[in-house]
């Protein structure tokens, strides 16, 4: 006679407790098993009583496997939990003997309810969640989208359910998207940048940094006294060292953003009235105006995720305006740096013509990069009636938390969520890159790279697009 399973064994509101008196030998049934909370679905919990019973029948098949087929053995788990026996031949097990028999027969009874209960879970949830779009007159797919193979999905998605579609992360893209759609782009590769530009006008600060700690080392030609870094903006000290580090001349110049489009016409200005031979004075500004004037090919670099700034695509458009103006006499190439969205926008573009932001009519994308976005469409959502919008949430990245969380209003009347996401219970969505390979743009938008996976799935986890196939039956 040993002591009882624990009473928590089939309490799924409590698994994260789930664990036996270590003073007992029924430890020895389950102290290889750790559940967190969550593992079973809390409205289908496994039936207690055929849980012991189906544990009686393995324990007994494990010992007679060890003894013999003839071996009269008997394994009896009470409902109550006040003791566990098992004897062979009438003769009780020990506890070292239940250690070796008892543990795997347990492991293996549990963790297979534990997938049964699940797969059964997750049925429900895909049919409820099938119905919700069926029944929606509203649908937004929103989220971060990383892989080529995940674009094409849910624009097909879309299309499909006649959807709106923005995954522009908090818009970003589009400071970028609305300026060159008025101005064009003057444009350069990584690469080409890397290997022929000789000065780079770099706006940001430590949060470019901190988004793109290589940043300074994938730009440097590695020949130290042939590149110059022009840091404008808000860069500490330690930001300044670390171009230093890849080889840069460095001039770093605080100042507002705003104004940094008036101050390089202002150089371009004083470059055009001034004789670009080297002059006596010896003040900085005339030394870095003379350095400027120098440059054979200028790179201006600037994150959107970053570009802390009212009304950004103006800003963009008057920067874009005056790279186009320095090309009248000499190279300046624009390398703005994109987010892990911009492989949709790509995709995107080749499928519609449109730069993300579409609504679905009929099949066919309309644009309207204002009217289309998650902010105006959760706007216009009618009040209490929760029945007629949806929200697909994506997410495939490993990103610490979304942009706009869908929990926010997940208990609202106005909204349904369906979350398709690496951290969703209901619909776990495998990491693009990580978990699948996938293919995915790099942040220049002019290298498409197939990247491998370096993990294997977890349970129940599918890409995105086999979540979206399982939601379009």
């Amino acid at each position: 006679m040993i002591c009882p399973f624990c009473s928590l064994l089939c309490d799924a509101e409590n698994l994260d407790s789930f664990q036996c008196d270590r003073r007992t030998a029924s430890l020895v049934l389950f102290e290889s098993l750790r559940f967190q909370k969550g593992d079973l679905h809390p409205t289908k919990q496994i039936d207690r009583e055929m849980l012991l019973l189906e544990i009686e029948s393995a324990m007994v098949s494990e010992i007679k496997k060890h003894f013999d087929t003839d071996t009269a053995v008997h394994v009896e788990i009470p409902s109550s939990g006040d003791a566990i026996l098992a004897t062979a031949n009438g003769r009780e097990l020990s506890e070292d003997e239940l250690r070796h028999f008892g543990a795997p027969a347990a492991k293996q009874i549990i963790v297979q309810k534990i997938r049964e209960t699940n797969n059964a879970a997750s049925d429900d949830w895909l049919k409820e969640a099938i119905q919700l779009l069926r029944s929606a007159k509203r649908i937004l797919v929103m989220g971060r989208i990383a892989s080529v193979e995940s674009a094409r999905a849910v624009l097909a998605f879309a299309s499909k359910h006649n959807a709106t579609v923005d995954c522009a992360e908090s818009g970003h893209v589009f400071k970028n998207v609305l300026a060159i759609q008025r101005s064009g782009l003057n444009s350069v590769s990584l690469a080409e940048a890397r290997d022929h530009s000789d000065l780079f006008i770099v706006v940001g600060d430590d949060s470019m940094m901190a988004a793109v700690p290589r940043m300074p080392f994938a730009l440097s030609n590695c020949r130290p006294g042939q590149q110059t870094a022009l840091l404008l903006g808000d860069f500490s000290i330690a930001a300044t060292e670390q171009w230093k580090k890849a080889g840069f001349d460095i001039w770093s110049v605080p100042c507002e953003w705003s104004s940094i489009p008036s101050a390089l016409a202002h150089w371009s200005r004083w470059s055009e009235s001034t004789d670009s031979k080297p002059s006596n004075d010896a003040t900085s500004t005339n030394q870095l105006f003379e350095r400027l004037a120098r440059a054979r090919y200028t790179t201006v670099v600037w994150s959107a995720e970053t570009l802390q700034i009212d009304q950004a695509d103006l800003w963009v458009e008057r920067m874009l305006q005056w790279i186009a103006s320095r090309n009248e006499d000499t190279r300046c190439a624009a390398l703005p740096w994109t987010s892990l969205d911009g492989t949709f926008q790509q995709v995107c573009t080749w499928l519609t013509g449109f730069p993300g932001r579409i609504a679905f009519r009929d099949g066919v994308p309309e644009y309207d990069p204002n009217r289309s976005s998650y902010e105006q469409w959760i706007a216009r959502t009618p009040i209490g009636k929760g029945h007629e919008s949806v929200i697909v949430w994506i997410d495939e990245t490993v990103a610490s938390a979304p942009f706009w969380n869908p929990k926010t209003m997940q208990d609202s009347d106005n909204c349904k969520i369906i979350e398709l996401s690496t951290k969703s219970e209901k619909f776990p969505t495998a990491i693009a890159g990580l978990e699948i390979a996938a293919d995915m743009f790099r942040a220049d938008q002019t290298l498409l790279a197939h990247v491998r996976p370096t993990h294997s799935l977890g349970p129940r986890t599918k890409p995105v697009s086999g979540w979206l196939e399982a939601l379009s039956k």
